[in-house]
């Protein structure tokens, strides 16, 4: 499914809609939010991901010393309009300075909701939007509110996984126990897989836009005439429409436990301008736990396999590889603040043509953060990120296969 179509089915969605019982409210101070973050880093170790590099960060290090910058991380607005009781819309547009273009459209869609009935709660969305994984993006314009570096696995979601899409939901009371389902259909998200591949895991705050070009690390003699030196995470190649499905079980006491597969159905073998359609599908299982009030326990773990390429020597396909993730985290608040404590651990397990393009990869990251309100519109928050991993294809850039970084940084978050 290409934007254009995402495009026609939100159209249809808010035609069908239904009359409106609600006054609009289209340009409302409270349609209207947003943020902006200033933040000072410091890290060692190895060139970012974000610099062409294979570092698993958003902070280029300094090697065997330390490199420090202060800079604006990004900026961000969100547009809520409510057309009428049932139909809405999100926009946001976002800005990051270390992302080509730094200015670009975040998400964009419509979402809708039926009245109330015996049957179930159903609600919709249509546009361009992130699928439901991750479990940390539940600020403004899709953003950590208390941590500064995503997880692994939200760090992947929020670079090659948006999708323009229809998504249908439906929620029902079951006794004291509740369930949901939600399926979609989707395209543009082609390229999924090309950085897990070909940089493999990273963690950090930067999200994809409608027309972000992420660039990739050195690649293999091989790899080198095959795909381009970037990567374009929002496109269509092969005019398929991918699919995927989450299921949601919240019992009498305060747990939720979910279950989503995701499959992009790519050709594997669809060009242009050497940006590959690429076989994607992935699993997810989940755990959100509220220990009490105040102290809450996330874990999550991710399987899957994305492929690439025409066979060679008649048996071997150029990418075939298995990938796999998963994290723990406890968010515990005091009053107004918040202290997060996270451990990821990831892998990529290469099942093809090793001896010329190897991109194995294990490695394992710890998190600390604190967010310290100042007011209800400003957060100071402090983290420190280390990250260990070992991956031979580091030998195309220069760099030995293992690799430690260790990333300080503070940030002042303004929210409007």
């Amino acid at each position: 499914m290409s934007i254009r179509r995402a495009g026609l089915a939100a159209l249809f969605l808010a035609l069908g809609a239904g009359p409106a019982r609600a006054a609009p409210d289209l340009l409302s101070p409270e349609t209207f939010s947003g943020l902006v973050e200033l933040r000072l880093a410091a890290a060692d170790g190895e060139r970012s991901w974000l610099d062409g590099g294979f570092g698993k960060t958003g902070a280029s290090g300094g090697g065997s010393d330390w490199a420090a910058r202060p800079d604006l991380s990004q900026a961000l607005i969100q547009w809520k309009p409510r057309l009428s009781f049932s139909l809405a819309a999100v926009v946001s547009a976002q800005v990051q300075p270390d992302v080509d273009p730094a200015f670009d459209l975040g998400e964009a869609y419509l979402t809708w909701r039926a009245a109330p009935n015996r049957l179930a709660r159903f609600s919709a969305r249509a546009g361009l939007f992130y699928p439901p994984v991750s479990q940390e993006h539940e600020g403004v314009g899709w953003t950590t509110p208390d941590v500064l570096s995503a997880s692994a696995i939200g760090s992947w979601i929020g670079e090659e996984v948006k999708v323009a899409g229809l998504e249908l939901t439906a929620t029902r009371a079951l006794g004291d126990h509740e369930v949901s389902a939600t399926a979609a259909a989707f395209g543009a998200n082609d390229t999924s897989g090309t950085l897990l591949s070909f940089r493999g895991w990273a963690l950090h705050g930067v999200r994809t836009g409608a027309s972000t070009d992420f660039p990739l690390p050195a690649l293999s003699p091989f790899m080198r005439t095959r795909q381009a030196p970037i990567s374009t995470p929002v496109g269509e190649l092969d005019n398929r429409a991918g699919y995927y499905g989450r299921l949601a079980w919240r019992p009498p006491v305060p747990i939720e436990v979910s279950a989503f597969y995701y499959d992009n159905a790519g050709d594997r073998t669809s060009v242009e301008a050497l940006q590959w359609a690429w076989e994607t599908r992935f699993t997810t299982l989940g755990l959100v736990w509220s220990l009490d009030e105040v102290t809450t326990l996330r874990a999550q773990v991710l399987r899957g396999e994305t492929l690439m390429g025409f066979r060679y020597q008649a048996r071997h396909r150029w990418i075939d590889m298995g990938y796999a993730s998963a994290h723990v985290s406890a968010v515990r608040r005091f009053g107004d603040h918040a202290l997060t404590l996270r451990v990821d651990g990831f892998e990529t397990n290469d099942r093809t043509l090793q001896a010329i393009d190897n991109n194995d990869e294990t490695g394992w990251a710890l998190t600390a953060a604190w967010r310290h309100r100042l007011s209800p519109r400003a957060d100071l928050l402090f983290e420190g990120l280390h990250v260990s991993s070992d991956r031979p294809s580091r030998i195309y850039g220069g760099v030995a296969p293992d690799q430690d970084q260790t990333v300080l940084q503070s940030a002042l978050r303004l929210s409007f």
